[in-house]
């Protein structure tokens, strides 16, 4: 089984609105100026993002937590997998930390969950963040190839009849040795060039145990819902970074969200895959930094 003796200590549990209790993480100086409410990404735990925050939280309070079905909560479930469900639980955090004014950021599946969160109620933000987001229809253009989407549909509807296969096969896969993982990974999602061994495996080690039917709903759900009129919402100062080399949140989608809101900001990390938040951090953490400065939030 694995083990979470090294993993980060929350800092605390909240309870969300149907009663489960989920723990949350605080990095950095919590009488800091400025919190950053940070959304992380889908299957991601505290190892993916351990570069980044470290590096933010040199400056900032860093504020965020695991979903259900994922890191430290793996274990917890909502009576219904959704995008809604999801953010009931981020309302929940951001009443425990008491509704403060707040920079969103949002990586990967945090980018949609930003964006959806923000459209609904318009929280009028200090700034907002997307790192490599996908903004839902994201089988559609993953590794530029359209064949995707079908082949999930299948898989989505024959899993109920298969589970059983499915989850011992997704189990064996990560539990290949690292090597092997890494070079499926190459070049789609890892650059191994950029990132240790040590910071890479603790985060490929957890997805071994996490729930392979919670991830299927989740990803129909992040599947399924769409951004695509919700970008003319967002009225906070607004930088949107993608990768060069990212084939699962393809620069597109970025370039997409930029040309619709208003003054936002756009950089592209050269040579970047959708695990640049490790494997880029510090470019990423300068482009924030810069970013935030010039609007007055240091």
């Amino acid at each position: 089984m694995y083990s979470f003796d090294n993993y980060p200590i929350p800092v605390g549990i909240f309870k969300a609105d149907d009663g489960v209790e989920i723990p949350w993480f605080e990095y950095g100086d919590k009488f800091a100026s400025e919190t950053i409410f940070l959304l992380n990404g889908f299957t991601c735990n505290q190892f993916n993002i351990a570069k980044l925050v470290a590096g933010l939280a040199t400056k900032y309070r860093v504020v965020t937590f695991d979903y259900r079905g994922q890191g430290l909560a793996y274990q917890l479930r909502h009576k219904e997998v959704s995008i809604d469900a999801v953010l009931r639980d981020i309302d929940a955090l951001y009443r425990h930390i008491g509704k403060i004014p707040v920079i969103l950021m949002g990586y990967s599946m945090g980018c949609q969950l930003a964006v959806e969160w923000n459209f609904r109620d318009n929280h009028n933000f200090k700034a907002i963040v997307l790192l490599f987001g996908i903004y839902g229809r994201i089988f559609d253009t993953f590794l530029n190839l359209p064949i995707f989407t079908p082949l999930f549909h299948a898989a989505h509807r024959v899993f109920p009849r298969l589970k059983g296969a499915y989850g011992a096969l997704w189990k064996f896969l990560h539990t290949l040795p690292y090597n092997l993982r890494v070079t499926f990974g190459r070049g789609v999602l890892i650059n191994p060039k950029l990132v240790t061994e040590e910071e890479l495996r603790p985060f490929l080690d957890q997805l071994a145990y996490l729930d392979l039917e919670h991830l299927i709903n989740m990803a129909y759900a992040i599947h399924h819902h769409s951004n695509e009129k919700e970008f003319h919402k967002i009225l906070a100062p607004c930088l949107i970074i993608s990768g060069e080399k990212d084939l699962f949140a393809i620069p597109a989608h970025s370039e997409r969200v930029h040309a619709n809101v208003k003054d936002s900001s756009y950089a592209m990390i050269a040579g970047g895959t959708h695990n640049a938040v490790l494997e880029n951090s510090q470019e990423i953490i300068d482009r924030v930094q810069l970013f935030l400065n010039e609007h007055s939030f240091s």
